[in-house]
């Protein structure tokens, strides 16, 4: 049976619509896939992404051994987030996994749903003394707030300065519920949330501490990561929190235009901005080279896989992930063939129509001949070759 967030039953009574995705049942759409993907680009919308892995690393050599396990590099300064690959020994990727550093020993990996296990046996089985895991992926929540307008609403729960918490970092902000609607938050010390820190900023995360006290006053941890393209932040409450910070954002936002989002609109909004999908733009069998990702990877520093990925580029054989235009109505789908004057060159794997552009976006992995950008290609669409050709990433 597939796992369900602590909201399921919010969704369902929205009206949402469900699908199977990483072996949870997660809200794919509520009012309609492109109304929704608009509302991100153009206000805010609110995800449920609880389904995402949240596993915690810390110990006096927790920072050499996911440096190791990485192939970009790890920071050790509290507060820094970095988007990296784990890699296996023939450098084929595992998981993209983002990792905040909250204490130069304590870090938080969040990695996607499917994977999750295989990302903790891979952890596991690396592990060295000094080093402690916890998959705690069912005990906090992942509420991405995305949009133009996400600083603006943020802003209104918490004394934190939002303007200062920079793309790829962290903090632990207070979050208390504006009353009434609009009016300056109350800012809430970590301190008397068992944080054990002495500033607002510093985005450690206890091991445990009780829920929410009874006037909806809590605190943390929060990211800027977000995988939309759009200004954004992703909520870590714990899942005691989750019905409570839902639906005190979602009726704070509501001057702003506010929706809660599905997984539908997630993966349209991400494809516009060229970024991958794991499973579906890779399963498994690439590496970050034939995946338009080797500006992620630290040929400084020695990692699991850095060999295979040197003899990899020095051959300079492997597919390209492309992003390609339609030039016609022609809608890409996963796994539609890509032809290169008559001849196969490889698959899409992620396609769709734009909602932003209105004409149909897809990435692709095709051989190194059919990669330059202006390339004229054509992708079979049920029997029929629609004209297309290559673009430079992002699409929007």
């Amino acid at each position: 049976m597939a796992s369900r967030t602590p909201l399921f039953d919010w969704h369902r009574s929205a009206g949402a619509r469900f699908i199977e995705f990483g072996g949870w049942e997660m809200p794919l759409q509520y009012t309609g896939i492109v109304e929704e993907h608009v509302t991100v680009r153009k206000a805010v919308g609110l995800f449920d992404v609880s389904h995402m892995g949240k596993i915690f690393v810390e110990g006096s050599a927790s920072h050499d051994f996911l440096h190791r396990l990485s192939a970009n590099e790890i920071s050790s300064t509290p507060a820094r987030a970095r988007y990296t690959h784990l890699l296996r020994d023939d450098g084929t990727i595992i998981d993209d996994v983002i990792v905040t550093c909250l204490a130069p020993d304590r870090f938080f990996l969040v990695c996607n749903a499917g994977p999750r296990v295989g990302v903790v046996s891979w952890l596991k089985d690396h592990m060295t003394e000094g080093v402690r895991l916890a998959d705690r992926t069912l005990e906090f929540l992942c509420l991405a707030v995305q949009g133009p307008r996400a600083p603006e609403l943020l802003q209104r729960f918490t004394s934190v300065d939002l303007s200062r918490l920079k793309p790829f970092s962290g903090a632990v902000l207070d979050f208390v519920p504006p009353a009434p609607w609009g009016a300056a938050p109350r800012a809430v010390p970590p301190e008397i949330e068992g944080w054990g820190r002495t500033h607002a900023t510093d985005p450690s995360m206890p091991h445990a501490r009780e829920p929410t006290v009874s006037d909806g006053r809590t605190a943390f941890l929060a990211t800027r990561t977000g995988y939309t393209g759009e200004a954004g932040f992703e909520l870590f409450p714990t899942a005691a929190e989750s019905l409570g910070v839902w639906e005190a954002i979602l009726k704070s936002g509501e001057d702003l235009g506010i929706r809660p989002i599905g997984l539908g609109a997630r993966d349209t909004l991400r494809l516009e901005k060229g970024y991958l999908l794991s499973g579906q733009d890779f399963n498994g069998h690439q590496t970050p080279l034939e995946v338009n990702s080797e500006w992620l990877v630290k040929w400084n520093h020695d990692f699991i896989g850095r060999g295979a990925l040197e003899r990899q580029r020095s051959r300079d054989d492997y597919r390209r992930l492309v992003g390609i235009r339609m030039e016609d109505r022609g809608i890409p789908r996963h796994g539609y063939r890509v032809l290169l004057r008559g001849a196969e060159v490889g698959p899409v794997t992620s396609g769709t129509m734009s909602p932003s552009l209105r004409v149909g976006i897809a990435l692709a992995s095709v051989n190194k001949a059919a990669s330059a950008i202006g390339t004229t290609l054509d992708v079979d669409i049920r029997g029929t070759l629609h004209p297309a050709r290559v673009v430079k990433l992002p699409f929007l």
